[in-house]
Order: C-alpha cells, then structure tokens, then sequence
C-alpha cells in the first residue's frame, strides 16, 4: 500500500517538546505515513527571523532525523535562489501540515501546489503546550537564568 507523504518544515532551531508533539500528532493521525520535514537553511532563518541560528542547519538536520517519528529530514532550498515552496515539486507530498505559528497563508500556499501540479491537502495544527512550546520561550529562560552576557558557565 502507498505510504501518505507528508511534509512539515520549520527551523527546529531548539528542540522542545512543542516539536516532539507536534511531530508525535502526524504520526497517530497518520499512522502509514512518510514524515519529511524541511529544515530551513541559516540564510533563510536570518532572514525571516533576524537573527542567528543558535545551532547550524547541518546539527539542525542531524538533530531532526534523529527523532523517531521523522522519516527523513532535509534541508530546504536557499532564499535567494527559489521560492520557498520550490522544495515541494522535488518531495510531492499528499498532505502539508503547518505549525500553529507559521506566517504562510494556507489559501496562497494551496494556490501555488495547485498551478505546479501538486494535488495537496494543508492542514493547521494547534499549539502543543508545555513549559516552554517555543524556542523563544526557552531563549527568554535561558537569558533570566544566566543573563544576556554572562559567559560560559556550566549549566
């Protein structure tokens, strides 16, 4: 039987329990499915986010495929070169599943699948909470806890 192909694709920048939810949830929804998840190149995260990755997009990849619900991780394509959903028409998938944060619009995205070809479904998930379900979060802790300039420093 044909596996479902799904793709997700994010900065897992710093890996909470928010993503292994999230990830967890494509899994039980679709339990015969091909989990991609697109991990968005450095270039890509100072652009849209303004600032610098806090790990690289090769330990983001490497750290991504290690978690068990992942099929496959890769890298997207640079900014500068293609669109953001250019990666799409090389991974097909059936179905693309946003974050609940994400800033694409669903109708645009199922617009520019549809013109090239692709037959996609786009869904939303939810915030999955916990302590701390962003990175943000787990950035602002880490700077009361140890301080903006405080080096090094065993924690």
């Amino acid at each position: 039987m044909h596996k479902i192909r799904i793709v997700v694709a994010g900065a897992f920048d710093i890996i909470h329990c928010g993503h292994i939810r999230f990830l967890r949830a494509i899994k039980e929804k679709f339990p015969n499915s091909e989990l991609i998840v697109i991990i968005a190149r450095d270039s890509t995260i100072r652009k849209l986010k303004k600032r610098e990755p806090i790990f690289n997009e090769k330990e983001r990849l490497e750290i991504v495929s290690a978690i068990k619900y992942v099929d496959k991780a890769v890298l997207g394509y640079e900014l500068d070169n293609k669109s953001l959903f250019e990666i799409l028409l090389t991974l097909k998938p059936n179905i693309i599943i946003l974050g609940y944060d994400q800033q694409i619009d669903e109708r645009k995205l199922k617009e520019w699948c549809k013109k090239h070809g692709l037959l996609v479904e786009v869904l939303r998930f939810p915030k999955f909470n916990s302590a701390l379900s962003s990175s943000s979060e787990v950035r602002r802790k880490i700077i009361k806890l140890f301080g903006e300039n405080k080096a090094g420093g065993g924690i």
